[in-house]
């Protein structure tokens, strides 16, 4: 984090690899599920069993509804808002 102190008011401004950072964590998350649709795709045409991509597909379905509840405690700290989810 780069500070910068001018008069009274203090700027936190991210570093570059603070940025980097972020955006791999934003992204991340698609790109996983974007390569395991192509993965499952690939595996029902080759006729392969499916028990594994489904249980991927719930995995991911389970890290989305925790990142759906992270972000909105996340939301709710930054509001001021305490709603219990």
């Amino acid at each position: 984090m780069i500070v910068k102190r001018r008069g009274g008011m203090t700027e936190f401004i991210p570093s570059p690899q603070e940025k980097r950072e972020g955006l791999v964590r934003d992204h991340s998350f698609n790109l996983i599920e974007n390569l395991h649709h192509r993965l499952s795709r690939l595996e029902e045409e080759l006729g392969l069993p499916l028990d594994e991509a489904e249980a991927c597909t719930a995995f991911l379905d389970k890290m989305k509804q925790d990142e759906t509840r992270n972000a909105a405690i996340h939301t709710s700290l930054i509001t001021g808002n305490s709603s219990d989810s």
